[in-house]
């Protein structure tokens, strides 16, 4: 994920991995072929998950939080989504401290995930 770079000022990179400690998770979905962008970010302090939708194309962004991943399966924590108007919305509800989590962030079309993708872990 290193190469990705984060399109949204709200959303910002960790700045150590989470092996060294961090206590978040980031992600970005794009596809330059059907123009869609979309960012997600957990926050450990304050438990917040957002998701922002960067385009106001008609496409919205859902964000889950997972715990226990392994090979594309979770146990769901929490989402939250943003409609496709280029906006950004938060869930605050609370994650058991120390919790390893994963975001899965998808591009939805009519209530349909179009695509989706998973983020490295972070901790609560």
């Amino acid at each position: 994920m290193s190469a990705l770079i984060m399109g949204a000022s709200l959303l910002t990179a960790p700045s150590a991995s989470a092996a060294d400690g961090d206590t978040s998770a980031w992600i970005r979905l794009w596809d330059t072929q059907i123009d869609i962008n979309a960012t997600a970010a957990f926050k450990a302090y304050g438990d917040e998950l957002t998701v922002c939708d960067n385009l106001a194309d008609g496409y919205g962004a859902w964000a889950g939080l997972y715990k226990n991943v392994y090979n594309g399966h979770g146990t769901f924590i929490k989402s939250t989504s943003a409609g496709g108007r280029g906006n950004c919305r938060t869930n605050t509800e609370n994650v058991k401290e120390g919790t390893v989590v994963w975001i899965k962030l998808c591009i939805r079309k009519d209530g349909a995930n179009l695509r989706c993708k998973w983020s490295d872990y972070g901790h609560a």
